[in-house]
């Protein structure tokens, strides 16, 4: 019983100074809308590559669809152009490497990646538009939303976007109705008097436009740069990896020396970790997926929602403390074996031995693959140790 009140004692220290910490460096991240971020995609080669008409060589015969109703989904790839009159019931999609048009019904979802797109005043997409072209021209309806890529792009005045649209090109020429938001990021953009954007207008580029009060029912927000492209060298990742693990290293001595104060029962030799190791293994894993399950079913039970946020509290506390747990339980193990070796007090035997395990640990987890494992086994063996740690022992008398 007094172990379970010395770990519970941490556990609340340790939950209080991260609720504390994390309101020091919170940040107001919500967004009522979706962002698209300035990414020069244009200049991509393999998208240039692409809708320059550089596709692979499945040619099927240019394609003109009868004005018929069709089930079912609708396939095509070309190097023609190809012109789709018939009604689809179903999605459609089309690799082209020359001009697509679209002059129908679509009751599903439109996929197109051609050199030239245009969907006609005729046209009406149901579902959404995914599009990657170097010319693109939407004269039509669609009902959901618009996600597209293009270096040239005409939103007619007849035209209409039902929700959103997300864009990224070179020149945007907007004179249509969205009935929702505009996310656009672009190096040209001109938005003309006959566009109504119903919501908000959240755009990107190189200089800011002036857009009537009348166009944006919503509000409209401005972004010279989206995204800073910061090429990471070779002397920062040094730099970085330097700072984690001395950031890493003073939180596992500030563990150490909390687990000291509690007097925690933590495996001291070799042969007690091994012939345990199977135990916190199991306990570990219970832990790491029991918990959180558990938590999930008690919080729809009405008088025992404040046990729930506890549990989860205390699942996310052990979360981040448990990979230093197993650290320092490695530590003392080697401290105790070198004891003899390292002629000083165990605390600071203990904290040498820390400072190896900790670099051994911050290398392996560079490594891809081997990283995580690593961790995730760090993780679920301190998750265990601290579950042993806390249920009774039984003690046998001979």
């Amino acid at each position: 019983m007094k172990n379970l009140k010395r770990l519970f004692t941490l556990f609340l220290v340790f939950t209080i100074s991260l609720s504390i910490f994390n309101f020091s460096r919170a940040e107001n991240s919500t967004q009522t809308e979706t962002e698209i971020p300035s990414l020069d995609i244009m200049n991509s080669t393999p998208i240039n590559n692409l809708i320059s008409g550089n596709i692979a060589e499945e040619d099927i015969s240019k394609i003109v669809e009868d004005d018929i109703e069709k089930d079912g989904n609708y396939f095509s790839a070309t190097d023609e152009p190809i012109t789709l009159n018939s009604n689809i019931d179903g999605d459609v999609f089309i690799v082209c490497g020359s001009k697509a048009t679209i002059n129908s019904n679509i009751s599903g979802n439109v996929f197109i990646c051609a050199r030239e797109v245009e969907i006609t005043e005729e046209a009406r997409i149901s579902s959404s538009l995914f599009c990657v072209a170097q010319d693109l021209k939407i004269h039509g309806n669609i009902n959901l939303n618009a996600f597209c890529v293009a270096q040239n792009f005409i939103l007619s005045n007849n035209s209409l976007i039902n929700m959103n649209l997300f864009l990224t090109g070179e020149n945007i020429n907007l004179s249509g109705l969205i009935n929702r938001s505009a996310n656009i990021s672009g190096q040209n953009i001109e938005i003309a008097e006959s566009c109504r954007i119903a919501r908000n207008l959240n755009y990107s580029s190189q200089n800011e436009i002036n857009i009537p009060e009348e166009i944006v029912q919503g509000n409209i927000r401005f972004s010279s740069e989206a995204v800073d492209v910061t090429v990471v060298t070779q002397k920062d990742k040094i730099t970085n990896f330097i700072k984690s693990t001395v950031s890493y290293l003073v939180f596992v001595i500030v563990i150490l020396l909390i687990l000291n104060w509690l007097k925690a029962k933590l495996p001291s030799d070799i042969n007690e970790f091994s012939s345990n190791v199977g135990k916190y293994i199991l306990f570990g894993l219970l832990g790491l997926f029991v918990v959180p399950i558990l938590s999930i079913v008690l919080i729809f039970i009405p008088f025992m929602v404040r046990l729930s946020l506890l549990l989860m509290t205390i699942y996310i506390a052990l979360l981040i403390i448990a990979s230093a747990i197993t650290v320092v339980t490695l530590s003392n193990i080697f401290a105790n074996k070198f004891k003899d070796t390292i002629k000083t007090n165990n605390i600071l035997r203990t904290i040498i031995c820390i400072f190896i395990v900790v670099l051994a640990y911050k290398l392996l987890k560079l490594v891809p693959v081997i990283g995580f494992v690593v961790n995730l086994i760090a993780i679920i063996i301190g998750i265990g140790i601290t579950i042993k740690s806390i249920l009774p022992r039984k003690e046998i008398e001979e």
